[in-house]
């Protein structure tokens, strides 16, 4: 029954909306400060743009390719609800980090969100950040709740049909919406434990401090408002308590990297794949870093061999097309757009 279950919602794909590529894809940045928290969310709207708005190639970091983009521009008259994606960024990156996802997905229909989550992004790196999961958590609750409390956002958006896409770290931050509890005291175990060590183990251990596991971070962050999840190269999984993983019951998508050496799939995306309940794998023989931006081709090399270094065979491009196409017909599927 759940092959027969997802065979349909493969089908379902092909009913996605086509993109739509006539359209200016429109950006606004929205300065969102949680006073709770002392702590800033600023955030990156996308939609369709007014008629007339001039798009212009935009990049945010030196190694990585422009988008084409019309940034502080207005959105297109109308009156019609859309559904919304929120897009929870990697470590290291930045809210424009699946700007080429973004873009996509507004020709196809949607309204996107992408907040900054401070500390684990280019710029704010620190290592006590990658242990407070619950931060990023809370970022993506706090920046959909500002955006659905604007009455000029709200009254265009569909409250009922919001789904969420992450990756690496962002697909982490999914997990524990999705309803996962997070233990760092736990992870942290796993990864002394594990051998030998992905990229992600072997910094924790090193850099680990017994302070930063806090209680703070044992507690339920799920958000209900989010109806799908689509989580790319995400882990790692043994944070979560088994018990909260099988006790999801919201659509999920897990698109596991073969070839990660970031965040082992066997221990994170797989492992998730195979302990919530109804969740999907799509396994891709590729590296961690392919679902960022295209990089320049030489300058990419020389400033950040790491993140523009992708798996043999594997041509970024041809993945951003096969995943943008994964994930429009899974929200397709899920959220009726």
């Amino acid at each position: 029954m759940k092959k027969f279950l997802w065979t349909l919602l493969l089908s379902c794909s092909l009913l996605a909306p086509a993109a739509r590529a006539n359209i200016t894809v429109g950006t606004t940045t929205i300065e969102m400060k949680d006073a709770s928290r002392n702590r800033a969310v600023t955030s990156e709207l996308w939609f369709e743009a007014a008629p007339g708005s001039r798009a212009e190639d935009f990049s945010v970091l030196p190694p990585l390719a422009a988008i084409s983009i019309a940034r502080n521009a207005q959105p297109k008259p109308g009156t019609e609800r859309r559904p919304l994606i929120v897009i929870s960024h990697g470590n290291w990156s930045t809210r424009y980090g699946q700007g080429w996802l973004a873009i996509e997905l507004v020709k196809a229909g949607y309204w996107v969100l992408t907040p900054s989550h401070p500390g684990t992004m280019n710029g704010d790196l620190r290592a006590e950040s990658r242990a407070r999961l619950w931060e990023r958590s809370q970022d993506v609750s706090f920046a959909l709740t500002q955006l659905l409390n604007d009455p000029v956002w709200a009254a265009r958006i569909d409250a009922q049909r919001i789904g969420f896409v992450g990756h690496s770290f962002g697909g982490w931050t999914g997990v524990s919406l999705a309803g996962g509890v997070y233990d760092y005291a736990r992870q942290l175990q796993a990864c002394k434990d594990m051998q030998p060590k992905d990229l992600y183990c072997e910094g924790q251990v090193k850099e680990d401090e017994p302070s930063w596991a806090t209680k703070d971070g044992t507690a339920s962050f799920k958000d209900a408002r989010f109806r799908a999840f689509y989580l790319m190269a995400t882990g790692p999984a043994s944070g979560f308590s088994p018990e909260s993983l099988k006790g999801i019951t919201v659509p999920v998508v897990l698109d596991t990297a073969k070839q990660d050496t970031v965040l082992a799939p066997q221990v994170g995306s797989s492992l998730l794949a195979r302990t919530i309940p109804g969740a999907r794998e799509i396994v891709r023989d590729v590296s961690h870093f392919v679902y960022v931006p295209i990089c320049r081709p030489v300058v990419g090399r020389l400033l950040a061999a790491q993140i523009c270094t992708d798996a043999p065979g594997a041509d970024r491009q041809t993945v951003h097309t096969q995943v943008a196409a994964d994930v429009k017909g899974f929200f397709a599927a899920q959220l009726g757009n």
